[in-house]
């Protein structure tokens, strides 16, 4: 399962943040993936790379809106509840749960970073019988039946004016 936190990251990268609009601008237009062809705005390639990725591949993509900074696992690391992003030269301390097991990505905006993160599902539930409940009766609320014990119960509603 993912789970995203939401967590306030007290940095102005409002450069940052013009350099992946210009970036997804390029993409939209040329439907290139290669941070080859945007490193003249001087952004780092793991994060540009991720702005290609989402830009160049959505076709349905009309024009640019907001933009945010993606950086993928591969470029964060975490020790004693800090959270590094050496991208963007930045550590959060953070106070969600430690149960997670990795963290998927990060994406910043000017206020507020999202981070994604992987934990373990709960293990599902076994049932050890099953109930049919019928929707689509005419006349009755629901119609339940039990296979193991073969009854059926329904249930009628008349209208009283």
């Amino acid at each position: 399962m993912i789970l995203t936190y939401k967590i306030k990251h007290n940095k102005d990268f409002s450069l940052e943040l013009k350099k992946a609009r210009q970036i997804a601008e390029v993409a939209m237009k040329t439907r290139t993936q290669t941070t080859a062809d945007v490193k003249q705005y001087g952004l780092k390639s793991i994060i540009a790379n991720q702005i290609l990725r989402e830009y160049a591949r959505n076709r349905k993509l009309k024009r640019v809106g907001n933009v945010n900074l993606i950086v993928p696992s591969q470029g964060i690391s975490i020790k004693e509840h800090i959270i590094r992003v050496s991208s963007l030269k930045l550590e959060m301390p953070y106070q969600f749960p430690d149960n997670f097991k990795k963290i998927n990505q990060i994406e910043f905006d000017s206020v507020y970073a999202y981070v994604s993160v992987s934990i373990e599902e709960p293990e599902a539930l076994k049932p050890k019988g099953f109930i049919g409940v019928d929707l689509n009766t005419t006349g009755h609320i629901v119609v339940v039946g039990n296979p193991d014990s073969r009854n059926c119960k329904r249930e009628s509603i008349r209208h009283q004016t």
